[in-house]
C-alpha cells in the first residue's frame, strides 16, 4: 500500500500535503501533483516503487499522535512596537527566531514567491525574518524544506521550523526522532485555501499581472488589530495603486473565512489539539479585551500555548510584556485550537464552476449569497429583535441607558422640543440601513429631569431623542 492508495480508498481528506511521504521515499518515486481544485497530492510512480511503505509510516493523518494540552498559556506582546505593527498579532515569533539566529541557527518560515504564492524557506539572517512576518492565508509549498531541516539538525545547528500544525506533524513524523536542537513552532490554523483560487483572484484584480504587485498584507492593521484589512499594492502604467478593504468586504477573504475554498483535509484535521507535537503554538489572543483588558490596545496580542520545557526555555521574557492565562479562556474565543472547519454547503458547487467562470468575483458573490430560506430567517429574526426592543422601550424595560430613548424619523426638520434640549452627537452618514441608504442622526438630550414639551410624551427622567433623517433629506437640510 502507498499513500496514493490511501487517498484512493479513503478520499482526499486523509492528505494534508505536508510532503513527508515524498521526502522519505528511498526511490524518490513520489511527486506532488496539483488536482482540479489547485491542491497538491502525492502521485506514486509504480514502476519505481518497491512497496517499502515508508510513505505510509510517516503520514501524520494515517498515524495521528495523541492529543495534548499545553503546559503553560500566556498572553504576550512584543515590546518592539515596530515589529508588532508589521506582525499579524503580537509579534512574538520574531523574538523566538532572533534568538535562534543569534545562536548560529537557522529559521524556516513562510515567504511569498515571485508569483505571490507561498513557500517554506530557511534564513540565517535577522534581516531575512521580515519576509516571514504577517499571516499568509495560503498553503505554503514545502519543496525540500523537510530534508534541508534534517541536514541542519544532523550538523548540530539549532533549527526553528515554523508552519501549520499539519506541516509540523509531517516534519516530526519524517524525522522519526526528537532532536534537542529543533524548536518546532506552529500556529492555530483556520485552514488553508486553494492556491488556484488565489491565483485566479490576483489575475482578476490586477490587470497588469502578478509581476506588477509590490506588496500584499492579509492582516493590515491601519484601523486596528480586531478590524484588520486586506491590502494589495501594485504598479500599473507607471503609477502605484493600493487596494485596501476590510477583511469582511474582500472577496478572497470572504471565500476563505466562509470555509468554501479550504483544502478537504482541513475539515477533518488530525493535527489540532496538540497532535502536531510542536513546542509552542502561536495565535491571536482573540477575546483579550474580555480576559486581559489591561493588555488590549488593539495593536495585536499573541496567544502562546507552550507545550514543552524546550518551548518554555525558548521564550525571552525580557523582550515581551506578558501575563499568564488559562487554556479555557483562550479556547473560548479561539475554538480553532481544537475544532476543524465545517465545509460551506456550496463548496462542491463552487469548485465545479471554477474552471468555466469568467468572473471569479461574481462567482464568489453568487455562491456566498444566502439561500432564500436563510434570508427569510435572517429577516424574521431582525424583525423579531426590533419588535422586542420596541416593546421593552414602550413598557419601560430593557437597558437603562436606552429605555428613555426615542427615534424620530424626520424629513429634514429636527424637532427641537425644548430650549433645554442640547445636541450631543451628530452623525452625517450613519450606515445602519446600509451604505446606499445612510441616514443623518442627531442625538438630543435634555439638561434637567423635567417633562419635555410636545411632540414627545412627558417623562420624569433625563430623555434622549435620536433624530434620524434619510440621506436626501439630510442633504437638503
Amino acid at each position: 500500500m502507498t499513500v496514493q492508495d490511501l487517498i484512493k480508498n479513503k478520499g482526499n481528506q486523509v492528505c494534508c500535503g505536508c510532503t513527508a511521504c515524498k521526502t522519505v521515499c528511498p526511490k524518490q518515486c513520489i511527486t506532488m501533483v496539483e488536482d482540479n481544485e489547485g491542491f497538491l497530492y502525492p502521485k506514486v510512480d509504480t514502476n519505481l516503487c518497491i512497496d517499502c511503505q515508508a510513505c505510509v509510516k510517516v503520514c501524520p493523518f494515517h498515524n495521528p499522535a495523541e492529543e495534548a494540552k499545553p503546559k503553560n498559556v500566556y498572553a504576550a506582546l512584543n515590546k518592539n512596537e515596530e515589529i508588532r505593527k508589521d506582525s499579524s498579532s503580537g509579534g512574538v515569533f520574531t523574538i523566538l527566531a532572533e534568538k535562534v539566529i543569534n545562536e548560529g541557527g537557522v529559521v524556516f518560515g513562510a515567504k511569498f514567491t515571485d508569483d505571490w504564492q507561498v513557500e517554506i524557506v530557511p534564513t540565517e539572517t535577522i534581516e531575512g525574518l521580515a519576509a516571514f512576518r504577517g499571516s499568509k492565508y495560503l498553503q505554503a509549498k514545502m519543496d525540500n524544506s523537510l530534508s534541508l531541516a534534517k541536514k541542519y539538525l544532523k550538523e548540530g545547528r539549532k533549527v526553528l521550523f515554523s508552519g501549520t500544525p499539519c506541516q509540523i506533524a509531517g516534519l516530526k513524523h519524517y524525522l522519526r526522532k526528537d532532536y534537542e536542537n529543533l524548536l518546532a513552532v506552529d500556529f492555530v490554523c483556520h485552514g488553508v485555501p486553494s492556491p488556484k483560487v488565489w491565483e485566479m483572484y490576483l489575475d482578476e484584480v490586477t490587470q497588469a499581472g502578478k509581476r506588477a504587485i509590490l506588496d500584499i498584507k492579509f492582516r493590515d492593521k491601519p484601523q486596528g488589530w480586531k478590524r484588520f484589512n486586506f491590502t494589495l499594492s501594485y504598479n500599473e502604467s507607471d503609477k502605484s495603486y493600493t487596494m485596501s478593504s476590510y477583511n469582511g468586504d474582500n472577496h478572497f477573504m470572504r471565500a476563505f473565512l466562509s470555509d468554501m475554498i479550504l483544502r478537504p483535509s482541513c475539515y477533518n484535521c488530525q493535527a489540532k489539539c496538540g497532535r502536531s507535537k510542536s513546542d509552542i503554538t502561536i495565535a491571536d489572543y482573540w477575546g483579550i479585551d474580555k480576559v486581559h483588558p489591561q493588555m488590549d490596545d488593539d495593536k495585536g496580542a499573541s496567544l502562546l500555548l507552550v507545550r514543552t520545557e524546550k518551548g518554555q526555555q525558548a521564550l525571552d521574557f525580557t523582550k515581551i510584556a506578558y501575563t499568564e492565562s488559562a487554556y479555557n479562556d483562550a479556547f473560548r474565543f479561539n475554538p480553532a485550537i481544537e475544532k476543524s472547519a465545517v465545509p460551506h454547503p456550496k463548496r462542491t458547487e463552487f469548485f465545479k464552476k471554477l474552471d468555466t467562470t469568467k468572473d471569479l468575483i461574481k462567482l464568489i458573490d453568487k455562491e456566498l449569497r444566502p439561500a432564500l430560506k436563510q434570508r427569510a430567517r435572517i429577516f424574521y429574526h431582525r424583525c423579531r429583535h426590533k419588535a422586542k426592543v420596541l416593546a421593552l422601550h414602550l413598557l419601560g424595560g430593557g437597558n437603562p441607558e436606552r429605555r428613555n430613548t426615542t427615534t424620530v424619523r424626520s424629513t429634514g426638520v429636527v424637532p427641537m422640543c425644548d430650549k433645554e434640549m442640547a445636541v450631543t452627537t451628530i452623525s452625517f452618514r450613519n450606515k445602519g440601513n446600509g451604505w446606499k441608504r445612510y441616514t443623518m442622526d442627531v442625538t438630543l438630550r435634555s439638561g434637567e429631569k423635567r417633562p419635555i414639551k410636545k411632540p414627545l410624551e412627558a417623562v420624569s427622567t433625563k430623555y434622549t431623542t435620536l433624530v434620524s433623517m434619510n440621506s436626501s433629506a439630510a442633504l437638503r437640510g
